[in-house]
């Protein structure tokens, strides 16, 4: 591959019609990952009945086994995406999930399905990176937010429509029952897996017409021969860790406060008000499509307009009250009795709740140089996704399996973890405020 020129902000110009296909393509591959990532959210109940595994083991499956990969190699990949072409680094990555999806359904045990997820996670590690690059070489700083909450919010809509899709490709497939094809015979879960990894086949061919952008940078010329080595990018984490080790940690407390309620949430809506994986499809999978986006899009524009007040703290107050506001709702959503009750307080907290993922994930973009910013956003990712997709749903099923004992107290789990996890954020986020006000003064005033 080759490497890609850097240019100072005035010399890269591209039309608006542009940047925003860019956006929507890279959107519409976030939405496919996104279904290949989540659809095992609503194949719990089938998967734990014909494996015989528990709810902590599902929570590694949905968790650890796609967290591990997916965050440690993000860094490498990363560096990759700052040197080097980074559509193809996605192409490449595209290929690797979807055939990872499509193998999740060949598996006929815990430990094949776990390293399917594994590979899964492999692929899709090269997204968020080099997306978040191209993305930040196509708009200026202040038109930034609202582009960046937009591919972060496509996110959920691909989660609601694994929801929506997979109910009815499972409903069908139940009915058909077990089904032979040449080189088996596979549950319908299994099925499902298979079918929903053939959607990368047109991705890919879409992603093709994506133009790598010329990389802006305002730094001086000779510093901008080559993206810098890691540890460099380390010392700069280091220098500012006032900033970055608070906000890595608070927005990851936020992302698993999040993450684990999308993992269980079908179950609970299952166990605890006995709707069919076709009713959580049509019921929570609407909800969370609009619910996600809405609060993702919001945030990010509403920073956007913040920031051009002169709130220059903006991406990180916004995400703040947003987490505090979601907190009684996020404890009140599964104690109560009615299960549409439970539904519209649970898109009340996914909209509180997913407002940080569109304004303070631009943070990072906005105080990094730009020869580092793929690597500063994977040591992002890197923090975020062990804690958000490990913790977020194990929690969940240890408390289910080790504390209360009984998988119908699943909504005793999702009142008390979700809600900590937000609090533990935003806290986070408040002491991260300070310090990032002076780093982005200096930064203004070309100290950094």
């Amino acid at each position: 591959m080759a490497s890609i020129p850097l240019t100072k902000p005035e010399e890269a110009r591209y039309s608006d019609a542009r940047a925003w296909f860019t956006v929507a393509v890279l959107s519409l591959a976030a939405i496919v990952a996104y279904i290949d990532r989540q659809i095992i959210t609503l194949l719990v109940e089938p998967i734990k009945a014909d494996l015989g595994v528990s709810d902590v083991q599902m929570g590694l499956l949905m968790g650890i086994s796609f967290a591990l990969f997916y965050a440690v190699l993000a860094i490498p990949i990363a560096w990759v995406a700052d040197r080097h072409n980074r559509k193809f680094v996605i192409l490449v990555g595209l290929v690797c999930w979807s055939a990872a999806t499509f193998a999740s359904g060949l598996a006929g045990v815990f430990m094949a399905l776990f390293i399917a997820r594994m590979f899964i996670g492999v692929g899709e590690a090269t997204l968020s990176p080099a997306g978040f690059s191209i993305i930040s070489d196509y708009f200026s700083k202040n038109k930034l937010p609202g582009p960046i909450s937009v591919f972060t919010g496509s996110g959920f809509v691909g989660s609601g429509i694994a929801l929506i899709l997979g109910g009815y490709l499972y409903a069908t497939l139940a009915e058909m029952g077990p089904t032979t094809l040449p080189f088996g015979t596979f549950q319908p879960w299994q099925l499902t897996f298979m079918c929903v990894a053939l959607l990368s086949i047109p991705l890919f061919f879409l992603m093709l017409l994506i133009r790598e952008p010329v990389r802006r940078d305002s730094a001086p010329a000779a510093a901008q021969d080559e993206a810098p080595p890691a540890f460099e990018v380390a010392s700069f984490v280091g220098k500012h860790a006032a900033v970055f080790l608070p906000l890595f940690l608070g927005f990851s407390c936020l992302a698993a406060a999040q993450y684990g309620l999308g993992a269980w949430a079908p179950s609970y809506f299952i166990r605890v008000h006995d709707w069919t994986q076709l009713e959580v499809g049509q019921m929570f999978g609407p909800v969370l499509m609009i619910a996600g986006p809405l609060g993702v899009i919001s945030g990010g524009f509403a920073a956007e307009r913040m920031l051009a007040r002169g709130m220059g703290d903006a991406t990180l107050r916004l995400p703040m009250i947003a987490a505090l506001a979601a907190l009684p709702f996020a404890i009140a959503f599964p104690l109560v009795s009615s299960p549409f009750m439970a539904l519209a307080l649970l898109g009340v907290v996914t909209v509180l709740g997913t407002i940080p993922f569109g304004a303070g994930v631009a943070t990072f973009p906005l105080i990094t140089p730009n020869r580092m910013r793929a690597q500063v956003m994977a040591v992002y990712l890197l923090i975020a996704n062990l804690i958000s997709y490990s913790a977020g749903p194990l929690l969940i099923g240890w408390l289910t399996d080790e504390v209360f004992g009984d998988e119908k107290a699943i909504n005793l789990s999702l009142a008390v973890a979700p809600p900590v996890t937000i609090a533990a954020g935003a806290l986070l986020i408040l002491l991260a405020m300070r310090p990032y006000r002076k780093m982005a003064n200096a930064q203004s005033n070309g100290e950094i």
